[in-house]
Order: C-alpha cells, then structure tokens, then sequence
C-alpha cells in the first residue's frame, strides 16, 4: 500500500509542477524578466526528480531479486543515483553561469542564475508540499 501511496505521489508532482511553472513562467514575462532559464530550472528538477524515481525504483528491484546483497547494492546503486543527480544539477547551472554570469560582470546574468535556482527549487517545494497533503490523509 505504501508503495502505491509513494507512486501517486510520484505522479501528481510533475502535472503541478507544470502548473505552478506555468503561472510563474507567465508572471516572469510580464515583469520582463527572463523566463526561459526559470523553465529551464524547472526542466532540470524534473530530470532529477525522474532519475531519482527511476534509482528508487531500481533498488526496490535488486531487493526483491537479490535479497542476500540487498543493503550492499542499495547503497551503491543509491550513491550512483546521489552522483548523478548532481552532475546532471552542476553542468546545466555551470552552462548557466558561464554563458550569464562569466561574460558580464553586471547584476543582470546573476539574476538568469537565480531565476533557474528558483525554477529548480520549485519542483522540491510541490514535492514537499504534496508529500504533506498525502502525509496528513494517510495518518487520518
């Protein structure tokens, strides 16, 4: 059952990501900021959010097929997930400041960097946010 929970969650974050993005993408441009590297944020915590569902499911597989190695290959596959997870986050914010940031020494490519940062932070904020709702119906 909680692994049913787990899934419907899994799958109610990513349409409202899409929706709060939307919203914010929309309010972005009307102030004339730069709302394609806020999408671009929000692109880049899917994929992550992606990966790591598709680790997590990977380990609750090796557990069930090999459960004499299963703590072992739970932390490898685990940290390989962890890794790539984070240089996937580092080479799309690294592109971002050496293409904003590097070449412009004025405040205007840091904001670019900090809209994608918002736009990455937004997915782990419906993440958080729909882990809370579903916390509180299922203790209920």
């Amino acid at each position: 059952m909680k692994e049913k929970m787990n899934l419907k969650i899994s799958i109610l974050v990513v349409p409202i990501t899409w929706v709060v993005a939307a919203i914010v993408a929309i309010v972005l441009w009307a102030t004339h900021y730069d709302w394609m590297y806020y999408l671009i944020g929000v692109c880049t915590g899917l994929l992550n959010f992606g990966l790591m569902i598709k680790m997590n499911r990977r380990i609750v597989r090796m557990s069930e097929l090999y459960p004499d190695t299963a703590a072992i290959m739970a932390k490898r596959q685990a940290w390989i997930g962890v890794l790539l997870r984070l240089l996937v986050f580092t080479g799309v914010f690294l592109a971002i400041f050496f293409k904003e940031v590097y070449k412009m020494p004025e405040d205007d490519g840091m904001w670019n960097l900090v809209i994608a940062f918002g736009g990455y932070a937004t997915v782990k904020a419906v993440l958080i946010v729909v882990y809370l709702i579903f916390g509180r119906r299922v203790s209920q």
